[in-house]
């Protein structure tokens, strides 16, 4: 899977790169046929606030694509939060995919 980190009003520094490929490509455990990620980092204002970076997240895989965006103080929480909330739906996602696909052959057993 393809990560592309794209990133307006702020210089990214490698370790800052190496936490966004560690966060977001764990979406492959749940997602193995995963095109790519998107993640765009962007500094909304030059005041420290609450809401100063915005962390977006678009993941391209077969089906609808998802698309996830948090704001925070700073980067790095911002990109935590969003990983998880990326996670979360991907494992529901394929939770739902799981069931369905129990529920069209009763008689087929999926491993554990």
């Amino acid at each position: 899977m393809d990560i592309l980190i794209h990133s307006d009003g702020l210089v990214l520094t490698d370790a800052f790169r190496t936490a966004v490929e560690g966060k977001i490509g764990r979406v492959e455990q749940f997602a193995p046929r995963a095109l790519r990620a998107r993640v765009r980092i962007r500094k909304l204002s030059a005041r420290p606030s609450p809401r100063q970076y915005e962390v977006r997240v678009h993941c391209e895989i077969p089906g609808k694509d998802l698309t996830a965006e948090e704001r925070g103080p700073d980067a790095l929480s911002a990109l935590d939060t969003v990983a998880g909330k990326i996670e979360r739906r991907l494992r529901k996602r394929k939770t739902n995919r799981l069931a369905k696909r129990e529920r069209k052959n009763p008689r087929v057993k999926l491993k554990s």
